[in-house]
């Protein structure tokens, strides 16, 4: 190894007694390696400090073709280490300078990651999306809305005259009526989901790029499911995309990940914090 190779890459923390044989290989195809402290242990690679400084990052983050290989390799080796004992996953680029200081922040913060383990240990986390499409969502309105199917028959049954006045009330008010229906579904979907769960977060509604343009993001869920209760969880969504994806909804069903929403401040957020101390 030469003396360029100075920095430590952490993809995530582990337990002491993981076996880090059969690990994939990390960005820029470096060995994935493991190092103990406090009772904890952290899966990285030793990247040159000339790649992965502070000024090179920054250049390189907004460039796709750098970037998209390395998320890979993040990824790949946080869904291995999940699939092989579990693992605190922490944000790609997360960089040490020195095995020194590696180890005070592990052996600092190695009661609350114990504390994580704890909480996220025989669980998967799984993401659920839901868009609504509007012109779906019309056709289905007289079965979402009760006072739009009554206020549609009498735009039908009324003179031309007053028919044109309806029809342009139920216009009005159809867009309503769809927004306040969908988020009433996706909060049903949220609410059945995490009966099921032992954890579960509503995330922002961030829209995708590359998504149709009338299709509204409405639910945005993170899910910590158990093992033994997969199959449980993955019938249940399916469950819900048959009854609603008729009414207007689509759904985006992804998983199993590590779990990345579910390791908070306690975890890979203090330690990060530890780290720019050191």
């Amino acid at each position: 190894m030469t003396t360029a190779a100075r920095l430590l890459y952490v993809y995530g923390i582990v337990r002491p007694d993981f076996d880090v044989g059969g690990a994939p290989p990390g960005v820029d195809d470096v060995p994935v390696t493991i190092a103990k402290s406090g009772g904890v242990a952290a899966l990285l690679s030793r990247v040159p400090d000339s790649a992965y400084g502070p000024d090179e990052i920054e250049r390189n983050s907004g460039d796709i073709s750098w970037l998209s290989p390395r998320a890979m390799a993040h990824d790949r080796v946080l869904t291995w280490a999940q699939d092989h004992g579990g693992v605190v996953p922490l944000p790609m680029f997360s960089l040490w300078g020195s095995d020194t200081a590696l180890a005070r922040s592990l052996a600092e913060q190695s009661s609350k990651l114990e504390q994580v383990f704890e909480r996220v240990a025989g669980a998967e986390e799984f993401g659920v999306r839901v868009h609504r499409r509007d012109a779906a969502m019309m056709d289905a309105i007289d079965d979402l809305d009760p006072e739009m199917a009554k206020l549609r028959r009498e735009a039908q049954a009324a003179s031309p005259g007053q028919r044109y006045l309806l029809e342009r009330k139920v216009a009005d008010q159809a867009k309503q009526a769809i927004r306040a229906a969908s988020h009433r579904m996706a909060k049903q979907v949220f609410e059945a989901l995490r009966a099921l769960a032992r954890d579960a977060i509503a995330r922002p509604l961030v829209p995708e790029t590359g998504r149709a343009p009338d299709a509204t993001l409405v639910l945005n869920g993170a899910f910590l499911v158990e093992r033994k209760r997969l199959d449980e969880f993955r019938a249940a969504v399916g469950e819900h995309v048959r009854e609603y994806q008729p009414k207007g909804l689509i759904f985006d069903f992804t998983g199993p990940w590590p779990p990345y929403n579910f390791v908070g401040d306690d975890g890979g957020g203090a330690l990060r914090a530890a780290k720019r101390k050191a």
